[in-house]
């Protein structure tokens, strides 16, 4: 019983992992919006902003429209044409589904600054497989911490036992 609880903690453990962006691959301008207003609320202050993309299949090259939603407090986010929001550059390249590992993205490094100087960087998007490691990684600890477990409990189950067999044979002498 104890196993299928552990192997049903691993399975969820393993899923929850995997959760990322809100990133859907598919461009929307009622998503921007919706982000825009739920990032920064009815006053949010809206720029325009673009990436140029650099496919790594085809060489090509294509500018990706983004919007910079800023709170009337002062905090900002990227917004990308399908919705998602990001903190930064770096977090879109890695999270977005708008991108494919290896496409390199060139764009303001502080994109979510409006006010500042523009400083631009050029990022990479990552084959996005550590979290198949992180997932892997996590599931396994947690069957390795299950089956220690359950060696600790047997071995202590025989000591025990062992020693109520030994009373046994001292009382029945």
């Amino acid at each position: 019983m104890r196993v299928r609880w552990l192997v049903l903690v691993a399975v969820c453990a393993a899923s929850l992992a995997g959760c990322g962006s809100d990133s859907t691959g598919r461009v929307s301008a009622d998503a921007v919006k919706k982000a825009v207003t739920g990032f920064g609320g009815p006053d949010a202050k809206a720029y325009q902003s673009r990436v140029l993309v650099k496919d790594v299949e085809s060489g090509e090259m294509r500018w990706l429209p983004m919007v910079v939603a800023c709170e009337p407090g002062g905090g900002c986010e990227v917004v990308a044409p399908d919705g998602a929001g990001y903190p930064d550059l770096e977090e879109f390249t890695e999270d977005s589904k708008l991108l494919k590992p290896g496409d390199e993205v060139l764009g303001a490094a502080n994109i979510t600054s409006p006010g500042e100087s523009v400083r631009t960087a050029t990022y990479v998007k990552g084959s996005g497989l550590a979290w198949v490691w992180y997932t892997g990684g996590g599931a396994a600890l947690v069957l390795l911490g299950g089956a220690v477990s359950l060696v600790v409990r047997a071995r202590r189950r025989r000591k025990e036992g062992e020693a109520l067999l030994r009373a046994w044979e001292e009382d029945g002498r």
